[in-house]
């Protein structure tokens, strides 16, 4: 309240001062400071008809690692993974939220698996930059209220424990697993 008197001048009415709280919280209160995130790019994949799912993740493979968002409220890792918006496809859906959880504009590809609770994890390719970055980094400032820090790690290394829901443990291996041998077939010997 000081600081709101301080920029407003003193001699205000009961419905003035009610006036220029509002306008004060609407100008640095209420707006969301997430960017727009960038036109999706993705490969068109054909999804088993028994997909379902209303939200999409990404695997990002980095070299023998896989990035991961470690959650503020949980401390756990998961995916960045988010819910679907209006009647994108769910590969837009695993690039938004991978978007507005790391901040990478990634390049969503294949189906790689579902989790345990059948939400789709995609092939997505991130910048070849995000491998000089350390096992450890700050989320994007707007990622703050739901991500903690990105973590790159080895899935062979985690336990149930570390993830945000454990039942994904076996899901994010084979996907890291099948992700690597989609690198290789891309770019053979």
């Amino acid at each position: 309240m000081q600081i709101l008197l301080l920029i407003l001048p003193k001699p205000l009415k009961c419905g003035s001062l009610l006036t220029a709280i509002l306008v004060v919280l609407t100008l640095f209160g209420c707006s969301d400071p997430t960017p727009s995130a960038p036109f999706c790019r993705s490969v068109p994949t054909a999804l088993p008809e028994n997909v379902s799912s209303e939200g999409a993740a990404c695997l990002i493979r980095v070299n023998n690692s896989v990035l991961l968002i470690r959650h503020r409220l949980t401390g756990k890792l998961d995916f960045p993974a988010g819910g679907r918006e209006g009647n994108e496809t769910l590969q837009c859906t695993a690039h938004r939220e991978t978007w507005e959880e790391t901040g990478f504009n990634v390049e969503v590809g294949p189906l790689l698996s579902l989790t345990a609770s059948d939400m789709p994890v995609f092939n997505c390719t991130a910048d070849s930059s995000i491998a000089k970055l350390p096992a450890q980094f700050d989320a994007p400032d707007w990622s703050g209220l739901e991500v903690k820090l990105l973590e790159k790690v080895d899935p062979f290394l985690l336990s149930e424990d570390e993830l945000r829901f454990a039942d994904d443990l076996i899901p994010l291996r084979d996907a890291y697993v099948k992700a690597g041998k989609l690198t290789v077939a891309a770019h053979p010997l």
